[in-house]
């Protein structure tokens, strides 16, 4: 008999074919899983295990040039509620109630901020004080989330405030100091893993890894809280008395371009910030510090830059003589001085004396527009100082190559009007005058220290050589002539030390041309003379008194330098009498 094989049929090869393919399929697919996408797969897991936040630095503390605090960084707490965590209505309202008495938080507005947000998780306090959020912590609250934070306080109240800044919520530095040097004072931040549970919470005793912050450096300002206070206080009384819209005061070294005080109206005030950040307009913002952002004609006190660059170039002394005859006619327009007086002869010196607009149209003229103009680049006009504050402006003057120049513009920038510049960039130019002829930055931070302790100091920055020490040592005797000339006894001659200086009268020009009713007035001046310490600009914007830059911000500079110089130790020149 013979035997015949089985053969196979599609009951049999069929379902073998549909097994192998499938087991083939998940086969590969193991391999994708587990081989070949194995790392993506995990960092999803651990991503869903995983939480993370972010652990701020401790913020560099600001301050004065003594050691004085004028800005740090005290510890805090952020405070976030997880719905999650309340299983039932009972628990959410005792945990609300709780929260609310210890974070005196309004339940109310708790309330509010869950149901805006509609997240799982949602932040109900920033900057909780300290102790407030360790009273949290004790009272083990469900759901109840605290994360470390610091928060920016000012023990010199409202000092400075335009110079120092302030910080966002992420303490992040927004406007002035905290904004220029933000990098350096914010350091930087850590980073805690936790892992945490099906509702998100973190898991006791789960892993932990902290990656430590690096607290940011402190900065040491070249502000002086004592020159400062008094400069604000002043400055606050002569905005008031003159009723203007606002003013500055400015104090420098010439020496070295440090500046000791820098106080402004309007500015903006910690006690005020939330106000001040509703209200914000472009006249009045709390992120402008108006001694470099705002531009104004600077009037009269220009005619100490014409003289000086006039006796550098050797076209003119102080002794060099002319005869005014109370107006200079350029290109058929008549430029009057600005008191329709005529002087007669006068020197150059009594060109600063008595202010007059011919003068400086004369050495002017004597210089020729190019060789004028170049001095006024070698000065700074038209370009930054590089103060290490933000929001810095350029100012402007018109050049035979631009757009509707006339030789009338450059007749008139002899005196102060058709060129724009900030206060600081007009100190900065008046410092290299009487310092020897060095333009140098000015700048308002003096040294940093890093966390280990270590100090490094900021040198100055000697941009150029703007006129001879020969050329600067006659202009600031000049000055001094015109301090110690003062036959109406408006008061700009300090009681007690020596002192030079130039005041400042400006039409403001509204629509091409100036009116009468609207001025700046300033006056700039140094103290000693012989040895100046001290530079300072008073300015007053839009006195409602209508009174000369001499008449209004003269006396106040007098006043300033007689307490500024004491403060600093400065031996008096003029005997003892009661600084006024």
């Amino acid at each position: 008999m013979t035997i015949q094989k089985a053969r196979p049929s599609r009951r049999v090869w069929l379902p073998a074919l549909f097994l192998g393919l499938f087991g083939a399929v998940l086969a590969a697919r193991l391999v994708q899983l587990q081989v070949l996408q194995h790392e993506a797969y995990a960092a999803q897991a651990r991503s869903e295990l995983l939480g993370s936040s972010t652990i701020y630095a401790r913020r560099g503390a600001i301050l004065d040039r003594n050691g004085g605090v004028l800005a740090t960084s005290v510890d805090t707490w952020d405070v976030y509620l997880n719905t999650r965590a309340w299983r039932t209505p009972e628990t959410r309202a005792a945990v609300l109630e709780k929260v609310s008495a210890i974070t005196r938080i309004p339940r109310a507005d708790i309330e509010t901020r869950l149901a805006a947000s509609g997240a799982v998780e949602t932040r109900i306090a920033i900057d909780l004080d300290f102790e407030l959020g360790r009273q949290l912590i004790e009272a083990d609250l469900p759901g109840v989330v605290l994360l470390p934070n610091t928060a920016r306080v000012h023990p010199e109240g409202d000092l400075a405030a335009a110079v120092l800044g302030f910080t966002g919520l992420d303490n992040t530095g927004l406007a002035g100091i905290e904004a220029f040097y933000n990098d350096i004072l914010q350091g930087k931040a850590g980073k805690a893993v936790y892992e945490r549970d099906t509702l998100g919470d973190p898991i006791p005793y789960g892993q932990y890894v902290a990656t430590e912050p690096v607290p940011g450096d402190d900065l040491v300002l070249t502000i002086d809280r004592y020159l400062q206070r008094l400069a604000e206080e002043m400055l606050a009384a002569a905005v008031k008395e003159h009723r203007a819209s606002g003013g500055s005061i400015i104090v420098m070294d010439p020496s070295n371009g440090e500046i000791l005080a820098n106080a402004t109206l309007p500015t903006v005030r910690f006690s005020t910030l939330e106000q001040d950040l509703e209200s914000a307009t472009e006249e009045k913002s709390p992120f402008k510090n108006i001694a470099v952002t705002d531009t104004y004609e600077p009037g009269s006190v220009m005619k100490v830059v014409t003289a000086a660059a006039a006796i550098d170039a050797g076209v003119v002394t102080p002794d060099t003589t002319y005869v005014d005859n109370g107006v200079v006619d350029v290109e058929g327009v008549l430029l009057k001085n600005w008191d329709d007086g005529v002087y007669g002869t006068q020197t150059m010196t009594g060109v600063l004396q008595h202010s007059i607009n011919s003068g400086a149209v004369f050495m002017q003229q004597k210089l020729g527009t190019r060789l004028f103009q170049s001095y006024l680049d070698a000065f700074g006009f038209g370009k930054p100082t590089g103060i290490d504050l933000p929001g810095e402006a350029s100012g402007f003057f018109r050049r035979p190559e631009d757009p509707g120049y006339s030789p009338v513009d450059v007749a008139t920038q002899s005196f102060g009007q058709s060129i724009s510049v900030t206060p600081v960039q007009m100190m900065q130019a008046i410092a290299a005058c009487i310092n020897g002829g060095n333009l140098i930055t000015p700048h308002v931070v003096k040294a940093r220290i890093r966390p280990d302790g270590s100090r490094v100091d900021v040198q100055p920055a000697v941009v150029r050589r703007v006129i001879s020490q020969a050329a600067s040592d006659a202009v600031r005797r000049m000055m001094g002539d015109v301090v110690t000339q003062d036959p109406d006894g408006w008061g700009r001659n300090p009681a007690r030390y020596t002192a030079g200086g130039k005041s400042g009268t400006a039409n403001i020009p509204v629509w091409g041309t100036y009116t009468d009713d609207q001025q700046i007035v300033s006056f700039m001046g140094f103290a000693p003379l012989e040895n100046p310490r001290i530079l300072v600009l008073v300015r007053l914007d839009q006195n409602r008194n209508l009174l000369t830059g001499t008449q209004a911000a003269g006396p106040i500079f007098a006043r300033y330098v007689d307490e500024a110089l004491r403060y600093l130790g400065v031996p008096p020149e003029k005997g003892t009498a009661t600084a006024r």
